[in-house]
């Protein structure tokens, strides 16, 4: 039942309080990209610090050798020590209508505006998410440190991982890091996570909106290799099951282990895919615990007043946050070539 604004018990008073309240539960019900990242809050200033650390690796020790900076073999490491940054910065949307709202219309129109802000607001922390994967390293291959100290060498750098168009054959593809189909990507990404010996298992980010000239957007394609190959046996899964899984969620939560997820804020960017410097990408992502942080400085706060002169009430979504890669060892870009 509607509900007239402009009674005698403050009831215009309620209306910002209406739109604030659907705001919020906007943002709740929202299962965006976001919440697959560390949120944090920084103490001072817009600024949160992410210390990078050197892998500490145990060496077999000898307490009869010699070589080592105490008694026996064992030599002192001394893991080189850094630190990433990520910035807060404002976002906001403004808007007007009629100061004629009040006269003529009920708490419904206060659940529309609440519920478009709360849910641009999240869009708006998602899109930053997704701008943050172009951080990661843009070529395939993993950077390594140094020798460590038991032997074996530890993952620097996720290398990037590519996806060309379906049906095309690389033609200089890199071993491990280059596949013409979805399932092939999630299948070298769990790989590479655990050359990487990485804990867990990763989160994939794939485009639900682009091109790739031959079917279509990523999630389509993974659509199609899931159905398409989906037959029923005793023992066995039944892969429709998992298409309607991706197309009724726009995600599925276990192939070869990691989820898959997609979006349509994933940013355009010129790679090099088989000696080509200009190739159109779009740049996903697969990446694990820690590897990007979302910072809020605030949360969204809504505002609303009468402008100069009577006819017209303003509204502002107010939000200052900002998201970015804290660990390059923990994931990795996924080019998604386009052309």
């Amino acid at each position: 039942m509607a509900y007239v604004l402009g009674g005698s018990n403050n009831e215009s008073d309620g209306f910002t309080t209406a739109i604030a309240n659907f705001a919020l539960r906007a943002m709740h019900e929202s299962n965006g990209m976001v919440n697959l990242t560390n949120v944090v809050t920084p103490t001072q200033g817009n600024e949160f610090l992410v210390p990078n650390f050197a892998p500490i690796t145990y060496q077999d020790y000898n307490p009869a050798g010699s070589g080592g900076n105490v008694q026996g073999d064992a030599s002192e490491q001394n893991p080189a020590l850094g630190q990433g940054s990520i910035t807060a910065t404002p976002a906001v949307a403004a808007t007007a209508f009629d100061a004629f709202y009040s006269w003529t219309t009920s708490f419904q129109l206060a659940a529309t505006l609440g519920a478009e802000l709360g849910e641009s607001f999240a869009e708006k922390v998602d899109q930053r998410v997704a701008g943050a994967f172009t951080s990661f390293k843009v070529s395939p291959g993993n950077t390594y440190y140094a020798t460590s100290a038991d032997g074996f060498d530890r993952v620097l750098q996720l290398g990037a991982m590519e996806l060309v168009p379906s049906g095309v054959t690389p033609g200089a593809p890199t071993a491990g890091f280059t596949a013409n189909t979805v399932t092939e990507l999630v299948r070298l990404i769990k790989q590479n996570f655990k050359v990487a010996r990485m804990p867990g298992n990763p989160v994939i980010i794939i485009d639900s909106n682009g091109n790739d000239g031959v079917i279509g957007s990523s999630l389509t394609r993974l659509l199609s290799e899931l159905t398409g190959g989906a037959v029923s046996q005793s023992g066995g899964s039944n892969l429709s099951a998992l298409g309607n899984e991706l197309l009724s969620t726009g995600k599925i939560e276990n192939i070869y282990g990691c989820m898959v997820m997609s979006t349509t804020f994933l940013a355009s960017a010129s790679r090099t895919i088989d000696g080509d410097a200009s190739t159109a990408c779009l740049v996903g992502a697969y990446f694990g615990d820690s590897a990007i942080f979302t910072v809020i400085k605030e949360g969204l706060q809504i505002k609303s007043g009468e402008k100069p002169g009577g006819l017209q009430m303003w509204l502002t979504g107010l939000g200052y946050f900002g998201s970015g890669v804290g660990d390059l060892r923990r994931g990795g870009a996924i080019n998604i070539v386009q052309d």
